[in-house]
């Protein structure tokens, strides 16, 4: 009997392929990139680079935007307009739509999805942010109030009822956590805004910044407060006395009586010191990447869940105190503190375009959409808030943003006319906006969105070619999608109107190393493609680590730190190394891979997941059809135990701990490349149901054929091919595995392919493809008169590279090689190793019409020379 307690280290130790001498020899690569400088391409868009910056992951709230108090106006519990709440059958309260347009038949009023999954709703955060703590003999409680407003945007305001009595250490408490931690720096001074009607409440306050632990780092007496029925502004500047990057800001009070506190706000030293500004080290990663432009507010942010809650540019343009901020999608409110006026003060801050998503009467909901007939107002407050962007001085919303100290107009070129729409009918409410648009501001480029992947061509053929400016096509693919699909654009069909990438993301783990050089093609893809797609951003741009809505994204932060992941370093190196047109780039690499090895060979083994199970009868055929092994299991003669308790009786191989998942058992020999295995397979007890392990090369690489998958309910190829490949198919059949009964499991394996049976049914079936493992691209750099090639080496070896400049007159002796490299495709920046994946720069020597340079494992490298 063999018997695991460990399962993750055993995996680690044994959990090993079986090598052959000949897989050991290092293989040497080479390839040849030649670049004509005689057959110039398209041109490199200059507006090209651009970021993306929407209210996701709290991003803004909790991210840029620089404020550190959490729910500072206590309207987090406020359940957006035109939604109701229902509680559904598994006692779940949801959000869901008060009414949709007529017509619209009932069955169809359930949010669809994926839009319900950002529909679910918790009580409890009404008072997120927030906690009370009563010390000594005092008493206190604190209840959200709409009694007395502090203004017309604050629906609810915090009633405190605080008793200290006459004890000098009684005191009442009001403390804010932040967003996960208030971040304190010795030195650094804290502006302090907060606003109280003091009711019958008589006595002492005083603000501080503490330790979790209560030490106090930062303290002012705000003094007396008198009883009155005002609401009265307080203000106060606390210089922190010792650093926490996990603190909180404590409101104590010593009195009796009620009272109504609201808008609390704490704001650090903020980037270029503006007030109401913004997070200095995330605002400066994002002014580094020197963007062409910058798209805002969304996404699913700019559609809203329902008509009433869609966003309102007009409430943004005003104080951050009397701005009611909305229920931003993505599960949370915003405050809006970050707003239309902020996003246009920071293009201009950083010099980048500005493009506003507008609202355009269609929500996430594919069926709530107003009719086309009523949507005049809407159409009006955009052509407002382009007025307010750029309009003169002397104009109804041009003298509304000189009031908030900006006279001159602000870069907006771009206007984008709603987000991911799926309906045709998209079409004629673009055309809508665009004809109003145009009308006034006929120099404005008017972006048509498209739908998540791929075009939406019955709203072109709505809209109308000669109507189109610019489509924004989402690209979010998965990992080495790229690597098969380099000719995308190159296939695309050119009409009279231009493409912009408003979101693309290669989705690899949290965005590592594999997504980066995944992205560094795709962005190779659209310069060389520069008379089609003229315009980028990545998506997400913003991460709080403590609160993920997206998988993947550009740059993450916690209350004090902050990183950038690889992805941002190659658009940065790209940016700031792009050519002015295209140069002709072919390649040849050298060992050419061998069309006919088998794409998903490796060892063979069972298993089974948190089940009790039992296997006999194993036999393995080759492609031919002849039996190469079989196994009557007298003994574990040939096996490696991976994981699990294993033994053998009777004929039969048993796997009886219950609490491993997966238990795994390996064969030695042979080594599955192509063939049929078949083998009796029973369910003992537990809660699924057996495993055949295929394609096995160690503990993060294997296929297997999964009976019984997510709680016995389906039928499932599943896991991870080799680097260099990529993984189709892999259907499910929905079916269980029954207790206490023999089946007939096999599988068949061809060069490519594998498919999974049971008792003779085809059940599940998986394709593999090689992936290509090298990209070039090269262009002309007019200004410096340099070379500039860009080359991307997926291999786990060095390419040893001959890099020829045709048609070269005259070429420098020395360049520059700037590289990003990592020792595995699955690494990644962190908080804790922020700079692990940066580039770095080396000169490149013995340059000529022809010269060698060595492109290292894992890399994406930058080369620049100077030729004419």
């Amino acid at each position: 009997m063999f018997r695991s307690a460990t399962c993750a280290l055993i995996l680690a130790v044994i959990a090993v392929p079986v090598v052959s001498a000949a897989d050991t020899q290092p293989i040497q690569r080479s390839a040849r990139i030649t670049v004509d400088l005689q057959q110039p391409g398209e041109p490199v868009p200059a507006g090209l680079y651009g970021i993306f910056m929407e209210e996701i992951n709290q991003g803004i709230d909790g991210g840029i935007y620089a404020e550190l108090v959490r729910n500072r106006s206590f309207e987090e519990g406020v359940l957006p307009p035109g939604m109701k709440l229902v509680t559904k059958d598994n006692g779940e309260l949801r959000m869901e739509l008060q009414k949709l347009p007529d017509g619209v038949p009932e069955e169809k009023w359930d949010m669809p999805w994926p839009w319900f999954m950002n529909c679910g709703w918790d009580p409890g955060r009404e008072l997120v942010g927030w906690s009370l703590k009563k010390q000594g003999a005092a008493t206190g409680e604190i209840e959200l109030t709409e009694a007395n407003p502090m203004n017309a945007a604050s629906s609810r305001s915090l009633r405190m009822r605080i008793d200290t009595g006459d004890g000098s250490d009684a005191a009442v408490s009001l403390i804010n956590e932040g967003y996960w931690g208030i971040p304190l720096v010795k030195g650094r001074l804290y502006d302090l805004t907060f606003h109280l009607r003091p009711g019958t409440f008589q006595g002492r306050l005083v603000a501080t910044l503490q330790a979790m632990d209560g030490a106090v780092l930062g303290q002012h007496d705000v003094g007396v407060v008198q009883a009155g029925n005002q609401w009265k502004k307080f203000t106060a500047r606390i210089a922190a006395t010792g650093d926490n990057p996990q603190g909180r800001l404590v409101l104590t009070f010593q009195g009796r009586g009620d009272l109504q506190i609201d808008w609390i706000s704490l704001f650090p030293p903020t980037w270029k010191g503006r007030p109401n500004g913004l997070r200095p080290d995330l605002a400066q990663l994002l002014a580094d990447l020197k963007p062409d432009f910058i798209r805002y507010p969304g996404g699913c942010y700019a559609q809203g869940l329902s008509w009433e809650q869609a966003p309102d540019w007009r409430k943004m343009v005003c104080d951050p105190v009397e701005r009611p901020g909305m229920w931003g999608y993505w599960k949370y409110r915003s405050t809006d503190g970050f707003g239309y006026h902020e996003f246009l003060q920071f293009c201009e801050d950083i010099g980048a375009d500005a493009m506003y998503v507008v609202f355009c009467g269609m929500t996430v909901h594919p069926e709530n959409n107003m009719p086309l007939d009523e949507i005049g107002p809407v159409i009006q407050q955009t052509l407002d808030a382009i007025e307010y962007a750029i309009g003169p001085v002397d104009s109804k919303w041009g003298r509304v943003r000189a009031r908030m100290g900006h006279p001159e107009p602000f870069p907006l070129k771009y206007v984008q006319i709603g987000n991911e729409h799926p309906p045709a009918i998209y079409g004629d409410y673009y055309v809508k906006f665009r004809e109003a648009i145009k009308a006034k501001y006929p120099d404005l480029t008017v972006v048509m969105s498209m739908y998540w992947s791929g075009l939406n061509h019955g709203a072109i053929a709505r809209a109308g070619d000669e109507n189109i400016d610019i489509v924004d096509e989402h690209a979010y693919r998965a990992a080495g999608w790229v690597r098969n699909h380099f000719d995308y654009f190159d296939r695309y069909p050119r009409t009279p109107w231009k493409v912009y990438v408003g979101e693309y993301a290669a989705h690899s783990q949290n965005g590592d190393w594999n997504a980066a050089m995944d992205d560094s093609v795709f962005l190779m893809m659209m310069e060389r493609n520069g008379d089609l797609v003229r315009m980028a951003s990545y998506a997400p741009l913003l991460c709080n680590v403590n609160f993920r809505n997206w998988g993947v994204n550009l740059i993450e932060f916690d209350a004090a730190r902050s990183f950038a992941h690889a992805s941002y370093y190659v658009q940065k190196m790209f940016n700031e190394n792009r050519p002015d047109v295209n140069l002709a780039t072919s390649q040849d690499e050298l060992p050419k891979p061998d069309p006919n090895s088998p794409l998903l060979a490796g060892q063979f083994g069972l298993g089974s997941w948190h089940t009790h199970s039992q296997f006999k009868d194993l036999k393995i055929y080759d492609a031919e059809g002849g039996l190469v092994y079989s196994d009557g299991f007298d003994a574990l003669d040939g096996w490696q135990p991976v994981c699990g308790q294993w033994s053998v009786s009777n004929g039969v191989l048993r796997q009886s701990d219950q609490a491993i998942g997966p238990s795994m058992i390996l064969l030695d020999k042979p080594e599955l490349q192509t063939g049929k295995v078949t083998v009796q397979a029973r369910r003992v007890e537990g809660r699924e149901g057996f495993l055949m392990f295929f394609h096995t090369h160690g503990i993060q690489r294997y296929m297997f054929c999964n009976y019984g998958a997510a709680g016995n309910r389906h039928l499932a190829i599943q896991g991870r091919p080799a680097d260099g490949t990529n993984l189709t198919g892999g259907r499910a059949t929905d079916r269980g595995i029954d207790l206490d009964r023999w089946y007939e499991i096999s599988l068949e394996v061809t060069k490519d392919s594998a498919r999974m049976y049971l008792d003779g049914e085809l059940v599940s079936e998986s394709r593999v493809e090689r992936l290509n493992s090298l990209f070039s691209q090269a262009g002309y750099d007019r200004a410096r008169n340099e070379v500039v090639i860009k080359t991307t080496n997926y291999h786990a070896q060095p390419v040893i590279a001959e890099i020829e400049l045709a048609g070269a007159e005259r070429v420098a002796a020395t360049g520059r090689h700037i590289v990003i490299e990592s020792a595995s495709p699955s690494d990644q920046n962190t908080l804790d190793q922020p700079l692990r994946i940066v580039p770095a720069e080396k000169r490149l020597e013995n340059c000529g019409r022809k010269f060698t340079v060595t492109l290292p494992p894992y890399s994406v490298n930058l080369l620049r020379v100077p030729a004419e």
